[in-house]
C-alpha cells in the first residue's frame, strides 16, 4: 500500500526524527481524524511482497547473512509492508512514503519536492535529511549502513528501505496531482466503490490492477523474473531515487483519468505492463542497493 494524502491541504507536519506529542488536545483530534480518512501505502501488500522476494533472491551469500542477522527469522517479504504498519503512532513518517513532484516538472528539485522538517531551517544540520521518499531512501541507507548503530535501528533501516524503494517505484508516490490520484475519483471495472469507500485513482494502482491479474505471488513472480530476463535489468546501471521518482512521475501523468473516469478493462490492458516493470524494477534496484551495503560479515552470534 501507498500513504493517501489528506485532502484539503497539508496536515499538521510532524518533525521526523521525533516521536510526535501533539502539544493541545486539539491538535491530537487533528491527527486522529486524519490518520482516520486518510490511507497510507503504495502497492499492496502482494506488490510489497513481489519486490522484496525479487529482491530476496538476488542478493550475494554476504548480503543474505546479514538480512538474516538483522532480521532473524523474517524474510525480506515478510517486512515488506512492515513500514505501512509503523505509521500507527508515528505520524512523523508519513511524508517518508511519497514525493510531490509537479506535472509539469521535467527534473527533481529537492527544494521544491522535498520539505525540510518543521522548524529546521535551510543548511542546518537536520536539514542533511527531509521527509520525502527521495531523501528517506538515502536516510535509511545511511542507518543501514553504519555498523556503529545498534541492531535494532539497523534493522528499521532496512524494514523502511525494502518499503520505500517499492514505494517510490509506485507512479503515483511520485505525481503532485490530487494528492497523488487520492482525490480523482473513478470508476472501477464498472464500480464506483472499492470495498467500504468511494474508488479513487490513487488505490486503481495501489491494489486494483494487480487484484485484476489475478495471480498468487509464485506465478507473479516468474512474469517478473522472466521480464528482467528479457530486459536485461540486471545487467543496467541502477540510478538513483531521484531518477525514479521522475520516471514514476511521468508514468502517471501518462495513466491520469479526469474525475470519474474509467478504470475499466481497457485501462488495464494499457497499463499492467507499466506495474509489472516497476515492480521488477524495484526488486532488482533493491537488490544492488542492499549487495552494496551489506558486504562486510555480520557480527557471530
Amino acid at each position: 500500500m501507498i500513504p493517501r494524502r489528506p485532502a484539503g491541504g497539508s496536515p499538521v507536519r510532524p518533525a521526523g526524527g521525533r516521536r510526535f506529542r501533539p502539544r493541545t488536545l486539539a491538535a491530537a483530534s487533528l491527527i486522529l481524524t486524519m490518520t482516520a480518512t486518510v490511507r497510507v501505502g503504495a502497492w499492496n501488500a502482494q506488490g510489497h511482497r513481489l519486490v522484496a522476494l525479487l529482491a530476496g533472491e538476488r542478493l550475494t551469500p554476504v548480503a543474505r547473512r546479514n538480512v538474516w542477522w538483522l532480521l532473524g527469522p523474517e524474510s525480506l517479504a515478510d517486512v515488506s509492508s512492515w513500514a505501512d504498519r509503523y505509521l500507527d503512532g508515528n505520524y512523523q513518517t508519513f511524508y517518508w512514503h511519497f514525493v510531490n513532484i509537479p506535472p509539469e516538472a521535467a527534473s527533481y528539485d529537492r527544494d521544491r519536492d522535498c520539505p525540510r522538517q518543521p522548524g529546521v531551517a535551510a543548511g542546518a544540520r537536520a536539514d542533511a535529511w527531509r521527509d520525502c521518499a527521495v531523501d528517506r531512501i538515502g536516510y535509511s541507507k545511511a542507518r543501514l549502513a553504519d555498523t556503529s548503530l545498534d541492531r535494532a535501528d539497523r534493522a528499521i533501516a532496512l524494514k523502511f528501505l525494502v518499503h520505500l524503494v517499492g514505494d517510490l517505484h509506485q507512479p503515483f508516490h511520485a505525481l503532485g496531482v490530487g494528492h497523488g490520484g487520492n482525490d480523482i475519483p473513478v470508476r472501477v471495472f464498472g464500480s464506483d466503490t472499492c470495498g467500504n469507500r468511494a474508488c479513487e485513482l490513487h488505490g486503481v494502482w495501489d491494489g486494483g490492477l494487480l487484484q485484476h491479474r489475478g495471480l498468487d505471488d509464485e506465478h507473479y513472480v516468474t512474469v517478473l523474473r522472466d521480464l528482467i530476463v528479457r530486459r536485461r535489468w540486471e545487467n543496467q546501471a541502477h540510478g538513483t531515487p531521484a531518477e525514479w521518482a521522475m520516471q514514476s512521475q511521468a508514468l502517471a501523468r501518462a495513466a491520469l483519468l479526469p474525475e470519474h473516469g474509467a478504470a475499466d478493462e481497457a485501462y488495464y490492458r494499457a497499463h499492467i505492463d507499466v506495474v509489472d516493470q516497476r515492480l521488477a524494477l524495484a526488486g532488482v534496484r533493491l537488490a544492488a542497493i542492499l549487495n552494496e551495503l551489506l558486504t562486510s560479515p555480520p557480527p557471530q552470534g
